[in-house]
């Protein structure tokens, strides 16, 4: 039911091209899972990774539960009901390789929450906002790189950023995939 909890096939493309980043015996974080599109590519790819699920909209959670079952991904993905910072501030922090943000509206809230979940030699953040013209791109890398030192870690390496769609006119949603330390 897409009045209780969000999902866009059109975002297909993301999901696939982050399930195929993961690498073998990784912990990804999925700081808002949703329905679970991320979380189940991934481990439905990888056998040895294991994926924690978060969200806060019970709804959303009842639905991941039930793609996480339909899927056969039980074993691999934990489904986490709960705000993103308190869930990562009492059972994640330190524990990722690869950290997914994708909750564009919100998403430079929670770099510190990125942050802190990542393991302490760092990782990858798939971080993902909004973005208008002119250099939409230049402008989110920028926000990334200065939300990410401000949390006394650094952004070495900006992987991949792409315009992702247009959601308005001149304003686009926007992927940044960085390596953090």
């Amino acid at each position: 039911d897409v009045t209780k909890a969000y999902f866009s096939p059109r975002l297909s493309y993301e999901h696939r091209r982050v399930a195929s980043q993961v690498q073998d015996n990784e912990t990804v974080i999925d700081l808002f899972a949703g329905v679970g599109p991320f979380s189940i590519q991934i481990a439905k790819r990888k056998q040895s990774v294991h994926v924690y699920a978060i969200d806060v909209n019970e709804d959303a959670i009842r639905y991941l539960r039930e793609n996480v079952r339909l899927n056969r991904v039980d074993d691999r993905v934990t489904v986490l009901s709960g705000d993103a910072r308190a869930v990562v501030r009492s059972e994640l922090a330190g524990r990722g390789d690869r950290i997914i943000m994708n909750l564009p509206v919100q998403a430079a809230e929670y770099v510190d929450v990125a942050c802190l979940a990542l393991k302490p030699a760092g990782g990858v953040i798939h971080y993902y906002t909004f973005g208008s013209d002119p250099n939409p791109l230049e402008k989110a890398q920028l926000e990334l790189a200065q939300t990410v030192s401000r949390t006394g870690r650094r952004l070495e390496k900006m992987l991949h950023s792409r315009l992702v769609k247009g959601s308005a006119p001149h304003e686009w949603l926007i992927a940044i995939d960085g390596l953090v330390r």
